[in-house]
């Protein structure tokens, strides 16, 4: 068993409950208790941990786990026998002569989390639970400090609270005070990454439960009163799961889990650290949303984003509503709109978005601060407003000025994309658009296709051995439709995990993710495999003609995890690193298997 696999539990507001299997926190972002206080995403860590403490004629037997500097106090982790992720996150204790299940679930629309215990066997005389309070923000760690964390009791719990900060754990057993703090916690994770790392956290007081019963309830929340049971919270919890038909396993799990990433009316990108990013959201949508058929939740995403619309440009971030530097999230806008009608149908949806549609096609056209088109191709003037956009300080790493292929594929699918719809809707596709398209194709294969290369950016041209060429095969309107001669062009980026952004051989490349923000950030995209790749990847593949069973069979390692991170390490064994879980990596995974796979067997 890995103690330090993480799990989580997500909701509808964007709040969640997380940690280690060993509930040994090894992040800042971990926490029992972690709530969104704001439209912009901030998330705050109210209850970083609730741990238990058993009492056996006066031996006592501590379930918790936390690494400090030079040690790992208590081992609660050599009692645990048995975790499971699905389909909520369940601890199987066993101290010898007792066992303990423990299960942990979020309400999926209040924020409300419900921890169950059902102990078996030799009865302790005494279960306490000891609940250790943060309220910070979730980027940042606390020291002791004169804080005024107050302490009330109401008719049917405790409340916690600091400034306009509060939650209530609900009552159980006996609460004595302590007003004690724990000092130097140490999340490993952090301190490999270079950020904080060390923390405070104070014990307001503890429940302690004499002759504890053989089930246990604990509900930890903002508002109340409470009504539901564990069992009820569950069963809503499930419920709100997507589900699709197949038998494959392993590819309803992803959709179920998938789930986690839904807030109301958007798309959060990963956990933790993103809030809803446009362009992910907008990829994510066929896999997450679409093939579940969660068709209303789409049209409520599309018509979010459609408000936001300004002088033809999608912002890139809703946590940063007032950016709008992206050269590409405005056209996956449009691939998104596509893919929503061709699930559903939906004329009306249509109808209301084609101005904003049209509206960025001209955009492009008449240009801007950002981009213009040149010879009819979409030049980038600035060097991070590709996906590709990592950056520490003044250091840029993947500088992607002039015109970036996958800007310009997506450029000629929505052209082609906004023509369809307006051919459905009836209404006249502008001349001076028309006439564009076929230009498009002829530049971009003078351009870009140089002998069995194709270049990452034109003008000025960039060999580099990149994935975003996929694009050019893989939209629902191809530039290229040849892939299987390009197939071994591809090679050296391919992996069981997803595709490298630059291949092995390039001086640039660094095949590990690891270390300060300046190192993590060099290896972001030269190097780190992308598992939301396998998505264009499987469609190109398929449209040029490869063994479908070969390509699941080559994915199945990735497929098979029971959680998909943001990235894994370019180089073997290919650690997951990044976010946890990320909304593209199961989005386009969920997608190509039932646009590609599964649907042509």
């Amino acid at each position: 068993m890995n103690f330090d696999e993480e799990w989580l539990v997500s909701n509808r507001n964007g709040s969640y409950a997380s940690s280690s299997v060993s509930f040994s926190n090894l992040r800042t972002y971990h926490g029992i208790f972690v709530k969104k206080v704001h439209d912009r995403y901030d998330r705050y860590v109210l209850l970083s941990k609730l741990f238990e403490e058993l009492d056996f004629q006066g031996r006592k037997v501590s379930l918790d786990t936390n690494y400090y500097r030079d040690v790992v106090y208590p081992q609660g982790y050599t009692f645990l026998n048995k975790f499971e992720q699905l389909p909520v996150p369940t601890f199987l204790f066993d101290t010898g002569e007792t066992k303990i299940v423990k299960r942990v679930v979020i309400d999926p629309e209040e924020d409300v989390v419900v921890i169950n215990y059902r102990i078996t066997g030799v009865k302790p005389e005494q279960l306490r639970l000891y609940p250790l309070v943060a309220f910070r923000n979730y980027h940042y760690v606390i020291r002791q400090s004169q804080r005024e964390i107050r302490c009330e009791e109401e008719e049917n719990a405790y409340k916690f609270s600091l400034d306009n900060l509060y939650f209530r754990i609900s009552k159980i057993g006996v609460f004595k005070k302590d007003g004690l703090w724990y000092y130097n916690f140490r999340y490993p994770v952090d301190e490999a990454r270079g950020s904080n790392h060390e923390e405070d956290l104070y014990l307001p007081g503890h429940f302690e439960i004499n002759e504890p019963s053989d089930e246990i309830t604990v509900f930890i929340y903002s508002e109340g009163p409470l009504k539901l049971s564990f069992e009820e919270v569950k069963k809503s919890y499930v419920k709100s799961r997507s589900s699709v038909r197949t038998g494959n396993i392993k590819v309803r799990s992803l959709v179920r889990e998938s789930t986690k990433f839904l807030v109301r009316g958007n798309i959060i990108a990963g956990y933790y650290w993103f809030g809803p990013w446009s362009r992910d959201a907008f990829i994510s949508l066929p896999g997450i949303l679409l093939i579940p058929k969660r068709y209303s939740e789409a049209r409520e995403l599309i018509l979010n984003y459609y408000k936001m619309i300004r002088n033809g440009l999608v912002p890139k971030t809703v946590t940063d509503p007032d950016n709008y530097d992206t050269a590409d999230s405005s056209l996956w806008f449009i691939y998104a709109v596509y893919k929503y009608y061709q699930y559903t149908g939906d004329l009306d949806l249509v109808r209301m978005v084609c101005p904003g549609l049209l509206g960025i096609l001209d955009a492009y056209v008449e240009g801007n601060d950002l981009f213009c088109i040149d010879d009819f191709l979409v030049l980038v003037k600035k060097p991070q407003l590709t996906w590709m956009d990592a950056r520490t300080g003044d250091t840029i790493f993947t500088p992607r000025t002039g015109k970036p292929v996958e800007i310009n594929a997506l450029w000629y699918n929505a052209l082609e994309s906004v023509k369809f719809l307006c051919g459905k809707l009836g209404t006249e596709f502008p001349e001076n658009l028309e006439s564009v398209v076929p230009k498009v194709r002829e530049k971009f294969h003078d351009k870009f296709l140089k002998g069995n290369s194709i270049l990452d950016v034109a003008d000025p041209d960039d060999y580099s051995v990149r994935p975003n060429s996929l694009l050019a095969f893989s939209l629902p309107y191809p530039l290229l439709d040849n892939f299987i001669e390009y197939r071994d062009y591809f090679e050296e980026l391919v992996t069981p995990y997803g595709l490298r952004s630059l291949k092995r051989q390039d001086k640039r490349y660094v095949g590990r993710y690891e270390g300060d923000q300046f190192h993590r950030d060099s290896a972001y995209h030269n190097g780190s495999i992308w598992p939301w790749l396998v998505g264009p990847f499987i469609t190109a593949s398929v449209r040029g003609g490869a063994d479908l069973k070969k390509l699941l069979s080559y994915f199945n390692k990735l497929y098979s995890m029971p959680i998909i991170p943001e990235i894994f390490d370019g180089d073997p064994p290919h650690a997951p690193k990044g976010c946890i879980i990320q909304a593209w990596s199961y989005a386009e995974l969920i997608r190509a298997y039932f646009e590609d796979l599964r649907k042509q067997k």
